[in-house]
This record gives structure tokens, C-alpha cells and sequence, in this order.
């Protein structure tokens, strides 16, 4: 039940290189996706290439980040340090290429470019405007989410006690480490149990030998307790259970 925020997008890095020879195609391309747990891992790279025209003097390319996330169907522009600006080229070249880098994206979301190019001439003048979409970068959301499967009730040993057991499971794509389990019953925490952690799509059944609920009540259990695994959803890691015992 990790508490750290992760920004959607926190850096922006221009890598900006004057083709040395004329561009074929005027053109704005998805260069890089990378994909990862954490913010950290992702990123995408966006590279756009225009070649001069009759009476060029410079050139210049813009890019706007779009962003669509869950549920929504549309993207819309995210404004991003370093996008949203004009880059120009040196005078006189024969062809311009410019690539943008953006880092800590947010998943799950998809990403595309909108990249617009101008051709000045001679004092400024405006020649040609154009402008091109990139293919979508697909960021899914890898980090792990614990969630509460059936819980069981059967007698103990212990005078007046039972055990409870729950099945928790991980819904996720990528491994939770080891993690903490609390059950209350009625307002009484019970000590922690420990489990070793789960794989995707792994299960364990975490058992509490405790007092019988009294019928109509409610048991809770916090998974995650310590707050130790970066999870994607984490509302879910409180469950209260109503006590399945009739008397």
C-alpha cells in the first residue's frame, strides 16, 4: 500500500541534430516507447524530420504531447516543460531533424505527438506550414495490486477461538515483495502475519487464529499493512468482511 505519488510526465529532454543530408520525407515518428513498473522506466521518444523546400532559409518543428488514459476514448494535450515551443534550425540547411524525450509517464495511458513544421524564407517570411501525428506509445500498468479473495471460518483449538483464513491474490503484472497482513476483530488488532510475497497471478492464504466474531459484526483486514509494496490501486487493500458465523 505504497503512499509515494507519481507524476504523469516531470522531465523533458531535447535532443535536437541538423541533418547533414536533405531529408527524403517530411515525417513525425514514435523513435522510442519504454515500458516499466515505475515512473522512472517509462519514457517515449518522438523524432520529427522535414526536408527544405524552394527558398528556404530555416525551418522550424513544434511538438504537443496528447494523453489518454482509462476510462476515457480521447486524448487530450498535456503540457509538458520543453513542448509546446518552436525549435528552429541553423540557416541554410538542407533538412532539419529534432527529437524530443519524455520521461516519468504515467500508466496505464497511451501517448501520441502532434508535430506542426514551418518553412520560413528570406526576413521571416512564412513558405509552408504542415503537420503530422505520431503512432501511439502504449504504456500498460505493470506494478502489482493485492487484492482479498474467499475468506473461511473453521473451529480452533482454543476455547472460544477460530481460525480465519484469506486468500489474497495479486492482480497485477509484476511481483509484490513481502508484505504484512492485520486482522481486527470487533475493535482488537490481531498480531501481523507475513507473507513471503506473491508472483503475478500468485495467491497465498494467510491464516489468524482469533475470538469468534460476534454474528452481524464486521471483520476487517488491511493488506499491505506496511505500507511495503507499490502497488496501482490501493483503495482496495482495507477489506471489511461481515462476520460469517451464525452464532
Amino acid at each position: 500500500m505504497s503512499r509515494v505519488a507519481l507524476v504523469a510526465v516531470v522531465l523533458v529532454l531535447a535532443a535536437p541534430a541538423a541533418a547533414q543530408a536533405r531529408p527524403q520525407l517530411l515525417s513525425a515518428r514514435l523513435a522510442a516507447c519504454q515500458t516499466g513498473p515505475s515512473a522512472a522506466d517509462r519514457s517515449a521518444s518522438f523524432t520529427a524530420s522535414m526536408p527544405a523546400v524552394a527558398g528556404t532559409r530555416r525551418m522550424a518543428v513544434r511538438f504537443d504531447l496528447l494523453q489518454r488514459t482509462p476510462p476515457g476514448h480521447a486524448f487530450v494535450h498535456v503540457t509538458v516543460p520543453g513542448l509546446g515551443v518552436w525549435q528552429r534550425s541553423l540557416p541554410g540547411k538542407p533538412g532539419f531533424v529534432f527529437t524530443q524525450h519524455v520521461q516519468a509517464l504515467a500508466a496505464p495511458a497511451a501517448y501520441r505527438a502532434i508535430v506542426r513544421f514551418r518553412w520560413y524564407g528570406r526576413r521571416g517570411r512564412l513558405l509552408r506550414t504542415a503537420i503530422r501525428e505520431t503512432r501511439i506509445c502504449r504504456e500498460p500498468e505493470l506494478r502489482p495490486n493485492l487484492r482479498a479473495g474467499r475468506l473461511t471460518v473453521t473451529p480452533a483449538t482454543l476455547p472460544g477461538a477460530v481460525t480465519y483464513r484469506l486468500a489474497v491474490r495479486n492482480e497485477g503484472r509484476s511481483a509484490a515483495g513481502p508484505f504484512d497482513v492485520v486482522l481486527t476483530v470487533g475493535q482488537t488488532p490481531q498480531p501481523a502475519q507475513r507473507l513471503g510475497g506473491l508472483d503475478p497471478g500468485g495467491r497465498e492464504t494467510v491464516s489468524f487464529i482469533a475470538a469468534r466474531c460476534a454474528p452481524g459484526s464486521t471483520l476487517r483486514f488491511v493488506l499491505d499493512a506496511g505500507a511495503e509494496v507499490d502497488e496501482f490501486a490501493e483503495a482496495d487493500d482495507v477489506v471489511d468482511l461481515p462476520c460469517p458465523l451464525a452464532r
